[in-house]
């Protein structure tokens, strides 16, 4: 009965595998990938993910709506923490790749046998089936192990890679994309030549909606919010873990708080490092200078971004940051560690300030360059220019270029 719905109505183009739900508030760049994917495509993607809502059926493939058009979707089941503020005791890794495995064989029910996937964690699984076209995306090229939040894997980084690598190849990949800068593309290559062979790695940043992040009104959000107009304010967007370096913000806005003494930063996500993050900012008499708000939806972001007078980043490792790219996009000036993407999303001195070392001192000098860049007119005008060249508008175009069965569509 399910074969005979499935010939009854559209059949996409491919699967597409999301670790995240796209139907809640995004948890990570990789939901927020996946938003923008099927944005761009709809349809033409039959979308295999989590509901976090615990409101679908699980384990079968049903209709779905996503903005007005009928999809194809398989819920895995829910496994999201109820506290967001807590480390699952599992890692989240560890049982999405469960969950894959288990119903690996229902999802191959569906007829298309084209697969999208940017999670290393079930490559294992996936190559045990023929595809008939398969495309990977590296979200950012820092080795995810090495950076858990799962102290005791890091020790596995090494072997992770390998492996990783390994199942990869062995999919036999038709497009390989990475969300990262050139910089760091050409470098991993150079790394992984002999595991890469003659493949090479396509430079695929993630996007912004233009519709969602847009230049506003400074002043109009921040009475929305309550804040003080005249208040020197930093916000910083993203998951509260140690590899998004909030004691080096915390510990230059420490720094920041003798030349602005009502400076506040606003943290922008919640995480495993929250109680943290507010005990160490309360041991340095910061309690009235950093407001945590916790996880919120595209529109609420915005409004933040567009209340304040920088956006912050202080991240070890990035892959492409969404967040710096939606800031941009709302014309603000920004200060971020030189991670991955921030040399093309920044102009040095232009409409922000790149952190070379990091150094609370150093930072904080570059956060009071940024207030007097901020003041210029032409440097919120660049990071909208900048902002552009990452737009939604022409993903599916750009998409489809690399990847056979997501080309663009012609009408015979």
């Amino acid at each position: 009965r399910r074969r005979s719905s499935m010939m009854c109505n559209p059949q996409p183009d491919a699967i597409y595998i999301c670790p995240g739900d796209p139907y809640s508030a995004p948890r990570g760049g990789q939901t927020a990938f996946a938003i923008q994917a099927l944005n761009a495509f709809g349809s033409r993607f039959a979308l295999v993910a989590p509901d976090e809502r615990n409101e679908k059926p699980v384990g079968r493939w049903f209709l779905d709506e996503w903005k007005g058009v009928r999809i194809w979707r398989f819920n895995v089941g829910s496994y999201a923490p109820k506290n967001k503020s807590r480390r699952p005791l599992i890692p989240r890794r560890i049982v999405f790749r469960g969950l894959i495995r288990k119903y690996l064989p229902a999802i191959r029910q569906i007829s298309t046998r084209n697969l999208f996937c940017d999670s290393p964690e079930v490559l294992g699984l996936l190559k045990k089936y023929e595809w008939d076209s398969f495309c990977y995306r590296f979200a950012g090229l820092n080795n995810p192990v090495g950076v858990s939040r799962y102290v005791f894997l890091r020790f596995l980084a090494g072997w992770f890679h390998q492996n990783m690598m390994k199942n990869l190849l062995q999919l036999k990949p038709e497009t390989l994309l990475a969300s990262a800068d050139r910089e760091a593309i050409a470098a991993f290559e150079e790394e992984n030549r002999k595991l890469l062979g003659s493949a090479s790695v396509v430079f695929f940043p993630t996007r912004f909606d233009k519709d969602l992040f847009y230049p506003g009104s400074t002043q109009f959000h921040r009475e929305a919010l309550g804040l003080t107009s005249n208040r020197p304010i930093l916000v910083s967007v993203g998951r509260l873990c140690w590899v998004k370096g909030w004691k080096l913000a915390i510990d230059a806005l420490s720094i920041l708080k003798r030349i602005y003494p009502e400076i506040m930063l606003v943290f922008v996500g919640d995480g495993e490092d929250r109680s943290a993050l507010e005990t160490y900012a309360n041991e340095r008499g910061l309690s009235r200078n950093v407001r945590i708000e916790g996880f919120l939806p595209a529109s609420e972001v915005y409004k933040r971004l567009v209340a304040s007078d920088l956006y912050i980043c202080a991240s070890y490792r990035e892959g492409w940051s969404v967040a710096m790219t939606e800031a941009l996009g709302c014309g603000k000036v920004c200060v971020s560690t030189s991670v991955s993407g921030s040399q093309d999303m920044i102009r040095d001195g232009v409409n922000g300030r790149i952190v070379w070392r990091r150094d609370p001192d150093e930072y904080a000098k570059c956060v009071c360059d940024a207030f007097e860049l901020s003041k210029n007119p032409e440097a919120g005008q660049t990071s909208i220019e900048l902002a552009r060249l990452y737009s939604t508008t022409t993903l599916a175009e750009d998409w489809g270029k690399y990847w056979k069965p997501l080309a663009v569509r012609t009408e015979s």
